[in-house]
């Protein structure tokens, strides 16, 4: 705990820290974007982590459904200061860090995601995989910046600069924790939504007030090549794999990237790869997807 002042906390301290400095504000301001983005959330829930079996805590978890599509937010909130922004150290992103995984789910009394060889009953089939889009079809780009390490920057009352990552870090990492249980609802949507075949997209961001937000960009060599630049968004690898079991299968789904966003660029995330129904099937790349499942019967 930081040393404090030996003084009383009033009403005005009070109203300050809820006016400049709470994150449970914050968190409504996001909320209440998410909601006008045409989104159904839950808001301050609680899990078990399964890697630790530990409670935590969610800030906000979002889903919106396009006709067979689902896409799943796991959103944590994180107020920084002005004085404490963030910064994303960035590269050209590679070849095999290009990808997204999509989760195709089915109802296998109505469809198969493969023919197997021998179907005797529900209990045989495969009711989810994770179909892997490559950097020819993905959203994350082969090229653009990427970002590979994080801290928050400040200066001391020395003027000497300050910098750390552990509270950003913890609320990323709480919102790759939080994406466990969005990618095993989106193994059940063939089943328990659709009736026959859904396409589920989970994606983990951390939002930060606008303003508070910058990048570095280097070469693949670790050379800057660029000054800090404030920006809305920032794509950030982290190749996370997660396994649900579902009868005799089990679903490997990789989670590629987070997303560092702002308030105004979370709106312009959204509005940029999910706008309308054409931009949601180039994002979720359906063609290459149906393209992919035909293959299997086809083989």
């Amino acid at each position: 705990m930081a040393k404090l002042k030996n003084k009383v906390v009033d009403q005005s301290d009070l109203t300050e820290y809820l006016e400049k400095y709470s994150d449970f504000s914050f968190e409504v301001s996001v909320l209440k974007a998410l909601d006008r983005l045409g989104f159904t959330c839950e808001h301050s829930g609680s899990y078990t982590d399964r890697t630790t079996q530990k409670i935590r805590e969610f800030d906000i978890r979002a889903l919106k459904i396009f006709e067979k599509s689902f896409l799943r937010l796991a959103v944590e909130c994180k107020n920084l200061r002005e004085n404490y922004p963030l910064i994303v150290s960035c590269i050209p992103r590679g070849e095999k860090e290009s990808f997204h995984d999509i989760i195709a789910s089915v109802d296998p009394e109505v469809q198969l995601l493969e023919e197997p060889e021998q179907f005797s009953s529900r209990a045989m089939a495969l009711e989810s995989k994770a179909i892997r889009v490559p950097a020819t079809h993905s959203f994350y780009r082969m090229g653009s910046p990427v970002g590979k390490s994080c801290d928050q920057v400040g200066r001391g009352y020395s003027d000497e600069i300050i910098s750390g990552d552990s509270d950003v870090y913890s609320k990323w990492s709480q919102a790759l924790s939080s994406a466990d249980d969005l990618i095993y609802d989106a193994t059940r949507d063939g089943i328990e939504r659709t009736g026959d075949i859904a396409f589920g997209l989970v994606i983990p961001l951390l939002v930060v007030p606008n303003g508070r937000l910058w990048t570095a960009e280097f070469n693949d060599v670790g050379t800057r090549v660029s000054s800090p630049i404030q920006v809305d968004r920032c794509s950030y690898f982290v190749n996370l794999n997660y396994t649900h079991r579902s009868n005799l299968f089990q679903t490997e789904v990789c989670l590629s990237h987070l997303e560092f966003v702002t308030e105004n660029g979370l709106v312009t995330f959204i509005n940029e790869h999910f706008g309308s129904d054409e931009i949601v099937r180039d994002t979720f790349a359906i063609e290459f997807l149906v393209e992919e499942i035909t293959k299997q019967f086809d083989s």
